[in-house]
């Protein structure tokens, strides 16, 4: 519990970093444009300003500059303000987006200098990018590495996926009716599996998604001593019904804690008895999981 309580919290944190809206894509000195020479501002102490123009597709932007703002005009698609030379950081907002406070401007703002700022507004994280890689690990249940392969369209979700499973069982030995040893391995567990999610939106960064699905887990024993008896595998088949908990990095990555609990419904003869002979084979196909991963869009 302690882990999945950390886990959550990442994933919080983690949002709550990237939430947002507003990112400034481009910061440069404009040497031709001579604006801020020619009819110059001044500031409360008598210096020339410094005129700083901000593009974007909006124009209902609030810049608060953090020496303050002498003058301020807005222009289709530009909003030029005149603020003092050593003006260092810019808070940017803008109605029902996340703020950009405290950007930390990138070079010295001179007098009588004009620079150019574009803006990007992030309304909707990974709009646009439908099919999806992904790489993580499952901490519970089979613990291993997982990969992915998704698409998403419209708050709809269809994943195929595989975990390859580094935890091993106990050392099983199986006698014959001599009580002599007759076969002794030990398992690993494959599993590949498919599910479907909905995406419910909770900010542009973060969402939740149900999921349901169902997978075909494998499991390959490695001989302990050499054996005449027939347990060097088994299989099963689960279904299973998750929560994701997903949050954006930008238009490209997400990051994703996945709990889920899994629930048998097939067990082949070698299954069944490598369940009952160990509580590990028998969790990784009846019980509870958990993934963390990465997603990457194209």
């Amino acid at each position: 519990m302690k882990k999945i309580t950390a886990l959550l919290l990442l994933l919080i944190a983690c949002s709550q970093m990237k939430a947002q809206d507003i990112e400034v894509t481009s910061f440069e000195r404009d040497v031709t444009n001579l604006t801020a020479r020619s009819n110059p501002v001044f500031d409360n102490a008598g210096e020339a300003c410094a005129l700083l123009r901000f593009f974007a597709r909006d124009k209902d932007f609030i810049i608060e500059p953090n020496m303050g703002m002498m003058k301020q005009e807005v222009l289709p698609g530009e909003i030029r303000i005149w603020v003092p030379q050593g003006t260092k950081r810019l808070t940017i907002r803008k109605n029902n987006l996340m703020p950009l406070i405290g950007y930390e401007i990138p070079e010295r703002i001179e007098a009588k200098a004009t620079y150019d700022i574009k803006l990007k507004v992030n309304r909707e994280a990974n709009k646009g990018h439908n099919v999806y890689v992904g790489a993580g690990y499952n901490i519970i249940s089979i613990a291993g590495p997982s990969v992915a392969l998704g698409f998403d369209f419209s708050h709809h979700n269809i994943e195929v996926g595989a975990v390859f499973g580094v935890n091993k069982s106990d050392d099983l030995y199986f006698y014959d009716s001599n009580s002599e040893v007759s076969a002794a391995y030990n398992y690993k567990a494959i599993r590949i599996q498919l599910r479907y999610g909905y995406d419910f939106q909770v900010t542009d960064f973060f969402s939740i998604m149900p999921q349901v699905g169902g997978a075909y887990n494998l499991f390959n024993g490695s001989e302990l001593v050499s054996s005449s008896g027939n347990y060097g595998s088994g299989s099963s088949i689960c279904v299973l019904g998750a929560v994701r908990l997903v949050t954006s990095f930008n238009d490209r990555f997400k990051l994703h804690i996945t709990p889920e609990y899994d629930i048998s419904v097939y067990k082949n003869n070698s299954c069944k008895v490598l369940a009952n002979y160990d509580k590990n084979i028998s969790k990784w196909t009846n019980g509870f999981n958990l993934n963390i991963g990465l997603m990457y869009f194209f």
